[in-house]
């Protein structure tokens, strides 16, 4: 296991985790949200294979709608 710290929380994963695997592991919905890892945001389309580190900093962050 590793620390990795989601939205100023520090959060235990499993070490090689990947952002799609801490997506589901958190129970989030992916429409409509960005993540930042380590201050660069990270596409979509590389969620799968981007791996997770020890004391990574994760930013998720939610459009809303408004007015």
């Amino acid at each position: 296991m590793i620390t990795i710290k989601v939205n100023d929380k520090n959060k235990k994963v499993f070490q090689d985790s990947t952002i799609s695997q801490l997506v589901e592991q958190l129970n989030i919905q992916t429409n409509g949200i960005a993540i930042a890892v380590n201050n660069n945001v990270v596409a979509k389309t590389n969620w799968n294979t981007s791996t997770l580190s020890e004391n990574d900093t994760i930013l998720i962050i939610k459009s809303t709608q408004g007015g």
